[in-house]
């Protein structure tokens, strides 16, 4: 299969997966509302929330680890030599093995006493509810140990970019959970622990099959002990994760800390909104995410060819298909957010309606510059830096919240906190893209920002007219939907796409036709 179909591939299959996600996860959230409680839902918000700073370790080894897959197969490729290409990668996989034998084991034994020690003793928490926290707390630290052992795995398929493999595993686990959450709702019960504990076995039992398939799949994923324990590897995989982690250790630290912050000063039912509009918000981030899947292995691919115009030409596709893939979703939902949500739970919480927008425009002015930190990575120049000036953005979404909670701002210190979140690290990427790769903001803001600031004004300005002529209904939200869409898709063609992007699919819909 030729590059551009196993990318093109790659999308189809992550977005199809993200909608499907989507349409399950709208009926999902509501159930699990409904069956926990709003007090019990908060709880499970952040009592789970506590493991962040694992899952966010365990996301960024994985694109460590993937990264130096991706690139030095790019580096064998060059040379036409199969035989370099499978030992350099078992190579790999073997110094990842290595490090998630160790460092997962290292994490569980600082990190479950801490946890503990925060639901008996720092977070808000009703006193006959602290032991079924407890108990969600364990089956949290559980699955994040096996999700780190199989990061080396998993990263296998992303840098053969052999995602579409992995969509068919996560569409059965959503499913069998939309299954069980639906059985909740049909059986009244305490259900915390109980649902603590179905959602970890249905990731345990996700991660066990993965690796098995591997094992099977890939030759490169065999343990050699003669190459495990390499420090020259080791070491670099450590540095380049120590650059990551600089980046993206103040937003996860930001994330745990808003969660705090909301349930130190307003409470655990404040922590619902919060879980609420995260959960929403985060479908449209994952159909953005989808292409990012896609590109970012195939980006580390090119750099390690050496190939410095693909790179960026797959770069900026990268962040102007990453924000469309958000505002098709984003635009009509933020119209009628309102009267979505009252027809999705009935009665929300308050100010969950703000809290998503807020998030869904961070996260656009996120992913307007999404290829830029994928090229900085795959080209591999200057990756320290860029972390370091990145890592102030979550420290300044902390100071902000916290400062305004203080003066008694109440929800609205998370919303600017959040916003501020985005702006700043946006022209982080721009200064860095710059001066590390050459990557001109002027040349970013005619392909990127401009045609998505004119076709979203556009979009909106039409998109409101239903709310002003007819009153809040479910008919309403599918006219804005459709009058959304009908405005902003042809704008995708005339005003996001360059003349190469258009001719290429032309001549890929005349094959077709043909």
């Amino acid at each position: 299969m030729s590059p551009n179909r196993r990318i093109v591939l790659n999308v189809i299959a992550t977005y199809g997966r993200s909608l499907y996600a989507l349409f399950v996860g709208l009926f999902v959230t509501r159930w699990v509302l409904q069956a926990l409680g709003r007090t019990d839902y908060g709880l499970m918000g952040v009592v789970g929330g506590l493991s962040g700073f694992v899952a966010f370790l365990n996301g960024l080894m994985a694109t460590a680890v993937g990264r130096f897959y991706a690139v030095n197969l790019g580096h064998a490729q060059k040379t036409c030599n199969k035989e370099d290409e499978l030992v350099i990668c078992r190579y790999w996989f073997n110094t990842a093995v290595s490090i998630h034998s160790v460092l997962p084991l290292l994490l569980i034994i600082v990190g479950y006493p801490c946890g503990i020690w925060a639901v008996e003793h720092f977070l808000v928490i009703p006193e006959n509810r602290i032991a079924d926290c407890i108990w969600v707390w364990r089956w949290t630290c559980v699955s994040c140990f096996l999700g780190m052992v199989s990061v080396p795995f998993q990263a296998m398929y992303t840098a053969k970019q052999e995602i579409a493999e992995l969509t068919i595993y996560s569409f059965f686990s959503t499913t069998l959970n939309a299954a069980f959450v639906y059985y909740m709702i049909s059986v009244p019960d305490k259900w915390l622990v109980k649902y603590a504990f179905w959602t970890c076995l249905l990731s345990v039992t996700t991660h066990c099959i993965i690796a098995f398939r591997a094992i099977q799949k890939y030759p490169e994923c065999r343990i050699c002990f003669g190459y495990m324990w390499d420090v020259a590897r080791i070491k670099e995989i450590c540095k380049f994760a120590y650059a990551r982690l600089i980046a993206n250790l103040s937003q996860t630290l930001s994330t745990q800390a808003k969660t705090i912050l909301v349930n130190k000063f307003m409470g655990p039912d404040y922590n619902a909104s919060m879980s609420i509009g995260t959960s929403l918000s985060s479908h449209a981030m994952t159909l953005a995410s989808s292409l990012s899947g896609a590109m970012w292995p195939a980006i580390a691919n090119k750099a390690g060819k050496g190939e410095a115009d693909s790179v960026k030409e797959l770069s900026f596709i990268a962040s102007r298909i990453g924000a469309v893939l958000i505002l098709i979703f984003a635009l009509p939902l933020m119209l009628e957010i309102n009267e979505v949500l009252h027809l999705w739970l009935g009665a929300p919480p308050p100010f969950t309606a703000e809290l998503c927008c807020a998030i869904i425009i961070s996260t656009l002015f996120l992913k307007m510059t999404d290829g830029y930190w994928m090229a900085i990575l795959g080209m591999g120049k200057g990756i320290v830096y860029y972390s370091h000036r990145a890592c102030i953005a979550g420290f300044l979404l902390i100071g902000v919240s916290w400062l305004l909670f203080a003066v008694g701002c109440g929800m609205w210190s998370v919303i600017i906190g959040i916003l501020s979140f985005g702006i700043f690290l946006l022209f982080v990427r721009l200064y860095s893209g710059e001066k590390l790769i050459g990557f001109l903001p002027s040349y970013w803001f005619r392909s990127v920002f401009l045609p998505i600031l004119c076709s979203s004004g556009v979009t909106l300005a039409i998109g409101c007219l239903p709310s002003l002529l007819l009153k809040a209904s479910f008919v309403r939200i599918i006219i804005t939907t459709f009058s959304c869409e009908v405005i902003f898709l042809p704008m995708i063609w005339f005003f996001m796409l360059t003349e190469s992007e258009k001719n290429y699919l032309k001549k890929k819909l005349m094959v077709f036709y043909k």
